[in-house]
């Protein structure tokens, strides 16, 4: 990463929306001209005004794959603590989870098998009938945040950890706690759909992606596969060949996506953790919806191998949590070098250093674009913002107004970057894709109009996206954000069929979120309140490369803020009444 040139390019600002809303029977239609009116799918590619790169001079080098410079990673402190699990040991009294927490975490399993008030085995047979209610029209409407979920493996898995316990010999933290994970990664025996109806059919997966072994090596029962947005193209996991998952907190909202089932599931009690993927803000924009924890970690941090390589540069897997004590479990258990994945093996040692250091917050210094944060389109997001800096000044923060440059140029290169991979990867699949859903064949109608010279100039924008935010970084901790510019869009039954085309939802959804993706930082969202029609408010922390561990401490000390205003899901869409 570095560049000849430190001039910022200034480009024509972009509008927010090309086409207005569009779903159903003129949803149907307009993907049938695209596809056999010559010219018209390239209209809308010039109208979207993605070429705006095409006739610019660019000087920077470029950069593929977002890792920081050698000076970014040495910077990093290593670990205090060798074996960062020893804080979750259930022998240690770490800081305690709030007495009100109205979810259930990793350590109230765990303590409760210990206690053998309960066990694996019993406890798994109470979720099988949850998941069955909650994909069920008993539902009314069903949530359908679990895909696939094969019950005779949750019961072995059950059982095996049932063992353990009996001759006390638990693995762990993790033994025994239900974990989901999104259907884009191998999970043995299960089949990776993707979102998709052509996708790996009839091929069930003959091993664990590594991040899921390496769950499982901790005794974690995995509980199944989550639905999400088709081929992760999407903010709303409205997908008419899995079904729309909804949002537990109003069942007429959406969940956010791409990975709005993992969301869906934790929200819901069914989990305490689920695992999600995030290109341009897949894991943290449904988090913010739901109301829950949720960690994009530095590019390279966890390992992809076993993910289906939908998007190969900005697509990352992270943990989402109902609290911010299992978000850092499962961080630090999947975190760490892969063979078989070069872009981990850059990476320092995975710490939680300080993360239970919430009292004081003296030493950080959090930078806010307040031009920028102010683009919020539900006011109740920018009450929650400036609350929580109020808190977080209380307890010695240093607010820093910063500017962040060429942002709408980091919003092409991001847009040209994702959907380039994206109908790269899916090309290779040109019979299947007429089972594609109506709104992804007009984004491939539109976006395989993207050239070479687009997407290369995309990767020097990225480049000069990154030095900028090496410079800023020497300035302050951490950038705070609002995570999305609305709370969970109102689902329209018009939409459940043929899925719906909905640029204003979109544009809104990833706008704080897409720029980690491209130049590879890791961020993080934690529930803020709720606006007034009690749909959750998330806000959003990046930080610089592989510095998850600060993130976690400010996503402890803002779990402490909210406290008792936490709130659970109504109880006709509460499952977590497992012990």
């Amino acid at each position: 990463m570095s560049s000849r040139h430190d001039h910022e390019i200034k480009l024509e600002p972009t509008p927010r929306m090309f086409i207005p809303y569009v779903s159903g029977l003129p949803l149907r239609l307009l993907v049938l001209f695209l596809e056999y009116v010559p010219g018209l799918s390239n209209y809308f590619f010039w109208s979207r005004k993605i070429n705006v790169l095409r006739n610019k001079r660019f000087n920077d080098e470029i950069t593929v794959m977002p890792l920081p410079l050698p000076n970014e990673v040495f910077g990093i402190e290593e670990p205090m603590i060798i074996n960062g699990l020893e804080i979750f040991d259930q022998k240690n009294k770490y800081n305690p989870i709030l007495e009100n927490q109205k979810f259930l975490c990793a350590r109230d399993f765990t303590e409760a098998y210990l206690a053998k008030r309960v066990t694996p085995i019993q406890v798994c047979e109470k979720l099988i009938d949850k998941i069955d209610h909650s994909c069920s029209k008993a539902c009314d409407p069903p949530l359908y945040g679990m895909y696939q979920y094969h019950k005779d493996d949750i019961m072995a898995q059950a059982k095996a950890s049932t063992a353990r316990y009996n001759q006390k010999l638990s693995l762990g933290p993790l033994d025994g706690v239900p974990v989901a994970i999104k259907d884009e990664f191998d999970v043995f025996g299960y089949e990776t759909h993707g979102g998709t109806l052509f996708l790996n059919r009839g091929k069930p997966a003959s091993k664990d992606a590594f991040l899921v072994k390496k769950l499982k090596d901790q005794g974690a029962i995995i509980i199944g596969k989550t639905n999400m947005h088709e081929i992760g193209f999407g903010t709303t996991t409205n997908n008419p060949n899995t079904q729309t998952t909804r949002n537990p907190y109003n069942p007429n909202h959406y969940c956010g996506g791409s990975s709005g089932g993992s969301a869906c599931v934790v929200s819901s009690g069914l989990c305490p953790i689920a695992v999600g993927c995030d290109g341009g803000g897949s894991i943290r924009i449904p988090s913010s919806f739901c109301g829950i924890y949720g960690l994009k970690p530095t590019c390279g941090r966890i390992s992809m191998t076993g993910d289906y390589p939908f998007i190969n540069s900005v697509g990352v897997a992270g943990p989402m949590a109902a609290n911010v004590d299992d978000l850092a479990l499962a961080y630090y258990v999947m975190a760490g070098k892969d063979p078989e994945d070069p872009k981990t093996l850059l990476q320092p040692s995975p710490t939680l250093h300080n993360i239970y250091h919430t009292n004081t917050l003296t030493d950080l210094k959090i930078g806010v674009f307040s031009a920028w944060n102010k683009q919020v389109i539900d006011p109740n997001i920018k009450f929650a913002l400036q609350t929580f800096m109020n808190e977080f000044q209380l307890r010695g923060a240093k607010f820093i107004e910063i500017d962040i440059p060429e942002l709408d140029n980091a919003r092409i290169a991001h847009l040209i970057t994702i959907t380039s991979e994206l109908c790269s990867t899916m090309n290779g699949y040109r019979k299947s894709l007429r089972l594609l859903s109506p709104p992804n064949k007009m984004n491939f109608a539109v976006y395989n109009h993207i050239s070479s010279s687009d997407y290369i100039k995309a990767q020097q924008i990225r480049t000069r996206i990154m030095r900028n935010f090496s410079k800023i970084f020497t300035g302050v901790n951490l950038i705070l954000t609002p995570t999305c510019a609305i709370t969970a869009p109102p689902i329209y039954p018009r939409a459940l069929k043929y899925g719906e085309i909905n640029p204003s939802v979109t544009y809104n959804g990833v706008m704080y979120t897409q720029l980690a993706n491209l130049i590879g930082i890791p961020a993080i969202t934690v529930p803020a309140g709720y606006n007034d029609k009690d749909l959750p408010i998330g806000l959003q922390f990046m930080a610089k490369w592989y510095d998850e561990a600060t993130l976690l401490r400010v996503a402890k000390a803002s779990e402490e803020i909210l406290g008792s205003n936490r709130r659970k899901p109504s109880e006709k869409y509460w499952f977590g009444d497992l012990l």
